[in-house]
C-alpha cells in the first residue's frame, strides 16, 4: 500500500448557527455505503440531492442563497475534519556562499530575495506541504570557506490553513532558521552527498529545490585550465590560470562539475528530484547549470533546462511553479458524510461547485479531488482555507 504523508488541515464542529431547527431525517442513501466512488449529486432543490424527508431552512434566500452572517459563511452542520493526501517534502538548498551577499536592490541581498520568496511560498502552500532546508556552506569562515553546508530545518509539516502568524509557527521558525549571514565558497557536491543519506530516508514524495548564484567549488582534490577556473570565467583574474596549484584560487577554485552532477544523480537514482534555480549571477555558468538539471530529473523541455531567473522579482512564481508539480489537490475525510448529494466545498468560505472540469469531484467515498482551475489556485497558494462541509444540498455548476 502506497505510503501517505498526510497533514492535519480542519476542525470538526457546529457553523450553521439558524434559528430554524435543523433535521436531517430520511433512509441514508447507499451511494456511500458501498466501495466504489460515489456518484455525482442528482438533481433537486438547490442544485443538488434530493430533499431529505424533514424540510431543511437554510435561510433567507433559499438553499442556492447566500447562509446567514452568523452561519461563518459555510451551511451545514458537520465541517470534515480532513488530511492532505500525500503531501510532499519539499526541501530547500541555498546557496549563502559570499556572492549571495551581493545587492539585489538597496535593501537586500541576493539571500535576502531568495529567502524571502522561500518564506513566501512556505506560508502561502501551508498544509500542502512539508519543509525542510539546508544551506551552503555552514559555519564558514575566512581561514575555512569550503565547509559542507547542513541542514538548518527538519522537514516540518506546514501551517494549518488560516493559522496565525504569530507565534512559533513552521512560517515562522523557517525564517529564523534560513537567516544566514552569506561567506565562502559554493561546496555543492560535497553538501548533496552529506544531506543524501537524510533526504533518501524521508518518507513519502521529496523534492530538492537548489537555488544558486553561481557555479559548484571547494573541490581540492580537482585539477583544472583556465577554462574551467571560476576566477578566470568571472574574468577576475590577472594571472593564465588563477586555479594551477599556486593560483590566486588553488585547486578549490575549479568547476566543481563532474562531482555536481554525480551527486545529483544518485539522488535522482534514489527517486529525489533536483530542481535546479540559477539566479542573477549564475549566468557564467548556464552550461553545468544544465548538466545539473538533467541529472535531477527535472529537466524543462528546451535549454536553458534548469530554471533561469534573471529577474529576482520573479523568483516566487518560479518556486511556485515547481512546487505545484508535486503538491496534491486530493483530500481524505476522517469523518466521510452519512448521505450522497448533501456536501459542498468551500475555498475560503466560498463555495466551489460539483464540476469536473473546473470544480471537484468524488474520487472515492472519503476523498474530494479539486480539479481544473481550482485545483491551480490551491496550488499557486492563493487559498487561505479548504472546507469541506455536510449538511446542505451539493452545489453543482450550472
Amino acid at each position: 500500500m502506497k505510503t501517505a504523508v498526510k497533514q492535519r488541515a480542519g476542525v470538526r464542529g457546529m457553523l450553521c448557527r439558524l434559528g430554524a431547527a435543523l433535521a436531517l431525517g430520511g433512509a441514508a442513501m447507499s451511494a456511500c455505503e458501498d466501495h466504489g466512488p460515489k456518484q455525482p449529486p442528482r438533481s433537486g432543490s438547490g442544485q443538488g440531492a434530493e430533499e431529505p424527508e424533514d424540510e431543511f431552512d437554510p435561510g433567507p434566500g433559499g438553499s442556492s442563497g447566500p447562509p446567514p452572517v452568523d452561519a461563518g459563511g459555510l451551511c451545514g452542520n458537520q465541517i470534515h475534519q480532513v488530511e492532505i493526501s500525500e503531501a510532499p517534502n519539499l526541501y530547500f538548498v541555498l546557496d549563502a556562499s559570499g556572492s549571495m551577499l551581493s545587492p539585489a536592490s538597496s535593501r537586500a541581498t541576493r539571500y535576502d530575495r531568495v529567502r524571502e520568496a522561500a518564506v513566501d511560498l512556505v506560508r502561502n502552500l501551508g498544509p500542502l506541504i512539508n519543509v525542510g532546508a539546508a544551506v551552503f556552506p555552514l559555519d564558514a569562515t575566512a581561514e575555512a570557506p569550503c565547509r559542507p553546508g547542513g541542514e538548518v530545518f527538519p522537514v516540518t509539516p506546514g501551517d494549518p490553513f488560516a493559522a496565525s502568524q504569530e507565534g512559533a509557527t513552521t512560517t515562522s521558525r523557517f525564517r529564523s532558521a534560513t537567516r544566514i549571514e552569506p561567506l565562502g565558497g559554493t561546496p555543492t557536491a560535497a553538501t548533496l552527498a552529506a544531506l543524501t543519506p537524510k533526504l533518501v530516508g524521508l518518507p513519502g514524495k521529496t523534492i530538492v529545490v537548489l537555488a544558486t548564484d553561481g557555479g559548484p567549488n571547494c573541490n581540492s582534490s580537482a585539477t583544472c585550465s583556465a577554462e574551467d577556473c571560476i576566477a578566470n570565467i568571472e574574468q577576475q583574474c590577472p594571472e593564465e590560470n588563477c586555479c594551477a596549484p599556486s593560483g590566486l584560487s588553488g585547486p578549490g577554485g575549479c568547476l566543481d562539475h563532474d562531482d555536481t552532477v554525480a551527486a545529483i544523480a544518485r539522488l535522482a537514482t534514489s527517486g529525489i528530484e533536483v530542481y535546479v534555480v540559477g539566479i542573477p549571477g549564475s549566468e557564467f555558468y548556464g552550461d553545468v547549470l544544465d548538466q545539473m538539471a538533467l541529472a535531477g530529473g527535472t529537466a524543462q523541455f528546451v535549454s536553458p533546462f534548469y530554471f533561469k531567473v534573471e529577474d529576482l522579482d520573479t523568483l516566487g512564481n518560479v518556486l511556485s511553479r515547481i512546487a505545484s508539480i508535486v503538491v496534491s489537490c486530493e483530500f481524505d475525510l476522517v469523518d466521510p458524510p452519512p448521505e450522497d448529494g448533501q456536501t459542498n466545498v468551500y475555498l475560503d468560505e466560498e463555495v466551489v461547485p460539483y464540476d469536473l472540469e473546473n470544480g471537484w469531484r468524488w474520487r472515492s467515498p472519503a476523498v474530494v479531488e479539486l480539479l481544473g482551475d481550482v485545483c491551480q489556485k490551491l496550488k499557486s497558494g492563493r487559498v487561505g482555507q479548504v472546507q469541506i462541509v455536510s449538511g446542505c444540498p451539493t452545489e453543482v455548476a450550472r
